[in-house]
């Protein structure tokens, strides 16, 4: 059963779009394959709540601030050093809002990409406008306060922010005058971040 509902940033949309048209042109054994295959089942493993199983982790401040995020660990490729299984090779970055609609809570879906050079952390970073060495005073109170609303494998629950309320009010809207069930068109969302414009966001 669903516990969550997925929010795509469009980064993470244009990802799921070219992994699946290479997927189509390759084996099931190739690359670009088992990455789609992948962040497919990192959004199941989200909406089910399932986090735990994938090495959930709550992420610190690194080099930009991501607290309010956290990860889950999926394995595409095989890697080891010096004879030592390094483990999942790519993370799935998100986020959680609460709901305000009575429906289950909503999740973010940053970035998804292979761990070496903390290329995650970066992407994640880039998508939220998130700038190096810049802690943000919102994300420390959201930590501070919200903490037992999460757990410790999860995110920090954050308050839905008022442009995505109103990005998710407008599409609801929108999706009721057309009678659409399955799902919704893109809704306008600001980014969390100072400085940024607005951009779509899927709801799945």
């Amino acid at each position: 059963m669903t516990q969550y509902r997925l929010l795509l940033l469009p980064e993470v949309m244009q990802r799921l779009a070219a992994l699946d048209r290479a997927a189509s042109t390759q084996g099931p054994g190739g690359l670009r394959t088992r990455e789609f295959q992948a962040l497919k089942l990192g959004l199941r493993v989200l909406a089910d709540g399932r986090e735990e199983e994938f090495a959930g982790k709550r992420l610190r401040y690194r080099r930009h601030d991501l607290s309010d995020c956290a990860e889950i660990k999926l394995a595409v490729v095989p890697e080891t050093r010096h004879n030592i299984d390094l483990g999942p090779s790519h993370r799935l970055i998100y986020r959680e809002f609460e709901s305000e609609d009575g429906g289950p809570p909503y999740r973010q879906v940053v970035a998804f990409a292979h761990r070496g050079a903390d290329r995650p952390f970066e992407e994640a970073a880039a998508h939220l406008g998130r700038e190096a060495g810049a802690r943000l005073p919102t994300v420390r109170a959201a930590t501070d306060s919200l903490t037992h609303l999460s757990s410790p494998v999860a995110p920090i629950r954050q308050p839905l922010p008022p442009d995505l309320r109103k990005a998710l009010a407008a599409a609801s809207d929108i999706a009721a005058a057309s009678g659409a069930t399955k799902s919704r068109p893109p809704a306008q969302q600001h980014r969390s971040a100072p400085g940024r414009s607005t951009s779509n966001t899927r709801e799945l």
